[in-house]
């Protein structure tokens, strides 16, 4: 089966069976509910994307591919059923924020809301900041890890991956804007780790996520339409002076609080409000393209395959195992025991950039990257992101590097003339993808060489 129209999710079948792995591996899809719609159509695979981790592997395997499967299956199966555990923090975080005292909730906050006027596009963080506060505590947490290390120990134990004198240890450890996460030991009975940490990665059901963004708007409707106008001001202009020189630069005071007024205005008039409701959520929901488990299920997997060698000694953690079915992922831990970081993944030779590498350092561990989360097209190469031939002559070109700048430059130029002249002629199996790829690599070539090329020349 394949999918062959992303925007209608219409489905087609062929005589071929492609399996979920390739199919989310060609390229980088841009729709939350085409991704999803994978599962229902190759439904051989449950959901499941990649491998468990080949030193997890090894505490169980056998000399029998049959016993093999089955056991591995199990494992999955058992994290499968973990998931629903871990799953209990975004439950409690509901019901927190239904108990939660609204001015102490968003009076601390209203510099950063003031930013939604003032800079639309960091809407998703403000929401997702805010959203924080409805976090469960720290016992609450604990307690819900207890039972999932609980379950878990006494699964592995039956499924035989380890003996009775060894244990199981999951430990919170944070949370992003579409995931909890939590370190995952196996231990001996001297305490001593039997195979390197991993991460247990805990995604949130997108409808979880919409159900609290969506309660988080009532909230903050409610706040609002309690002030009176000349009550807000009193606030505004208390908590604004109050604010530090890095929340609210001086300059911007005055742009600062009529950014306040006008979200207060709109929140107090039912038309606007529901303008106003729709572009904060819209903006909220279309942070989900590139995050989630089926988001990082889709990059994680292009990544592997595009960089075509193993992520264990790059500057990328290796996440192997992930289900779209039931939200969860293992991944590797990330910390100065792993191997020594020697290739480096450039995500712009495949037509891509970390937009969340850039806002939050945390994301960066042990100079490795943990988060594939926000991982999105580069603007104008997007082709490369499923075009693997066009994404093959742009790497080859940006390969040829000499420690004189000027011989790279002219030894690119010889390069790029000389396929340009043959896939002209058609000369070139996927002539119109190396076109395509030419066009792009201009940018590897400086300015003042492009008079060279051989496209602009014919016009001379």
């Amino acid at each position: 089966m394949k999918i062959v129209n992303e925007s209608t999710n219409n489905f087609k079948t062929q005589q071929n069976f492609t399996g979920l792995n390739k199919v989310i591996q060609k390229r980088i899809y841009s729709s939350p509910e085409f991704l999803s719609g994978l599962t229902d159509v190759y439904t051989r695979e449950q959901g499941s994307i990649g491998n468990l981790p080949k030193d997890f592997f090894e505490l169980f395997r056998t000399s029998s591919k049959t016993e093999n499967a089955k056991k591995i299956k199990e494992v999955k199966d058992a994290f499968n059923t973990l998931s629903h555990i871990l799953l209990q923090i975004e439950d409690e975080k509901i019901n927190n924020a239904k108990k939660i005292n609204k001015n102490n909730l968003f009076n601390p906050f209203l510099p950063l809301i003031a930013k939604v006027s003032i800079q639309p596009d960091r809407i998703p963080r403000i929401i997702s900041d805010i959203r924080r506060k409805f976090t469960p505590d720290k016992e609450t947490i604990s307690q819900i890890s207890l039972r999932g290390q609980k379950f878990l120990d006494e699964k592995l134990k039956e499924i035989g991956v380890i003996n009775s004198k060894d244990s199981v240890s999951l430990t919170y450890l944070d949370q992003g804007k579409f995931k909890n996460t939590f370190k995952l030991r196996f231990l001996n009975e001297n305490g001593e780790d039997i195979i390197h940490p991993k991460v247990v990665l805990s995604f949130k059901p997108q409808k979880k996520l919409l159900e609290q963004i969506d309660l988080l708007m009532d909230m903050m409707q409610d706040y609002f339409k309690a002030f009176t106008p000349k009550k807000f001001k009193t606030l505004i202009d208390n908590i604004l002076s109050h604010a530090s020189e890095k929340v609210v630069p001086k300059k911007q005071y005055d742009l600062y609080r009529a950014s306040l007024l006008d979200i207060y205005s709109k929140m107090r008039t039912c038309g606007e409000y529901e303008q106003f409701d729709k572009l904060l959520t819209a903006r909220a929901r279309d942070d989900i393209k590139y995050n989630g488990i089926g988001a990082e299920a889709n990059i994680t997997q292009f990544v592997k395959k595009a960089a075509g060698h193993p992520l264990e000694k790059s500057d990328y953690i290796d996440i192997y195992y992930l289900n779209m079915n039931n939200n969860i992922g293992i991944s590797e831990f990330a910390d100065d025991k792993l191997p020594k970081i020697s290739q480096n993944i450039n995500l712009h030779k495949y037509g891509l950039f970390h937009d969340d590498l850039m806002l939050n350092r945390n994301n960066l561990v042990a100079g490795r990257v943990i988060d594939y989360g926000g991982i999105k097209p580069l603007y104008g190469y997007r082709t490369f992101t499923y075009n693997k031939e066009a994404r093959r002559y742009y790497h080859k070109l940006s390969q040829i590097k000499y420690k004189d700048e000027k011989k790279t430059q002219l030894e690119r130029v010889k390069y790029w003339n000389n396929l340009y002249k043959l896939a002209s002629a058609h000369k070139l199996p996927n002539h119109g993808d190396i076109l395509i790829s030419l066009e792009k690599s201009k940018r590897l070539i400086a300015p003042e060489y492009w008079f060279m090329l051989a496209d602009v020349r014919k016009f001379l």
